[in-house]
């Protein structure tokens, strides 16, 4: 049976639903809990916006089998990706329910994307977005963390070279980068007791601009496979030979062969043939 954990690792962040919010995978990577807790290995909870909300009620209902919601679905091999239709409403938790109210005062026990920014405590009054988060994480058991801890719970490295040692898998990255595009960092996770997780590594590409692509890639094995849903367009292609899910023309996911889960995001700064090329150049 799902725990409030595996809601939260089923959890993705939509990012087409709130296109002023800046959420990037690595909000994504922060926000959840590592199925990975037979090892120590946990993140915390930091603030991201509405959309969040409605990720982790999408999520619980994709895994527990509200099929009407999925119009499709794909894999890579281990990783689950989910299009939910995006007009559907999904049940909230168990634990959430009775914590949220309508504008009549009556208990919220499913939402879709619209309602979430019209949502009231009991006595009547209208809740902020910081608020119905806070409700959501403390109902579900999870941890706010300061923007201090966020920046302690990782470790960087200025180049590639320097970033092999953190993890236990060969680091794959492009060899073509959208122009104006040049890599800044790669930053690994770190366990509760301070060590490096060898299984995860963010490599951040950034512009003149300020805009970033992060490419998330993770060693796959049972404990770290995920399941994605969202309601934006999912697409299947083959890259390289890879069977690939671009999911709104602004993020690209594959397996390689030796076992490893790359996760392209690009948030809307480059185009969708960009992305795709940026993604065959990855061998």
């Amino acid at each position: 049976m799902k725990n409030q954990y595996d809601y939260l690792n089923d959890a993705h962040i939509d990012l087409s639903i709130y296109e002023e919010e800046c959420i990037t995978e690595e909000d994504v990577q922060k926000m959840t809990i590592s199925k990975n807790r037979r090892t120590g290995i946990k993140k915390k909870a930091v603030i991201l916006s509405a959309a969040a909300v409605l990720a982790v009620a999408t999520g619980v209902a994709a895994s527990e089998g509200h099929i009407e919601k999925i119009i499709r679905s794909f894999t890579t091999g281990h990783n689950l990706f989910i299009q939910l239709d995006p007009n559907a409403s999904h049940d909230l938790p168990k634990e959430v329910i009775g914590k949220l109210y309508d504008e009549n005062g009556q208990v919220i026990t499913a939402i879709t994307d619209g309602d979430i920014k019209n949502m009231y405590d009991k006595d009547g009054s209208r809740l902020t977005q910081e608020q119905v988060q806070q409700i959501f994480y403390d109902a579900l058991g999870t941890d706010v963390i300061s923007a201090d801890e966020k920046n302690a719970a990782t470790e960087s490295r200025s180049t590639i070279e320097e970033a092999r040692s953190m993890v236990e898998f060969d680091i794959k990255y492009p060899e073509y980068v959208p122009q104006g595009f040049s890599f800044n960092r790669a930053y690994a996770y770190k366990n509760d007791d301070g060590s490096i997780s060898g299984y995860y590594i963010t490599l951040e590409y950034t512009n003149d601009k300020g805009e970033e692509i992060t490419i998330m890639e993770r060693l796959l094995n049972d404990e770290t496979a995920f399941e994605m849903s969202t309601d934006g367009e999912l697409e299947e292609m083959m890259l390289n030979g890879r069977r690939t899910i671009i999911n709104d023309g602004r993020s690209a996911d594959f397996e390689t062969e030796d076992n490893v889960s790359v996760s392209i995001h690009t948030k809307n700064c480059v185009s969708k043939d960009e992305l795709i090329r940026m993604t065959e150049s990855i061998k």
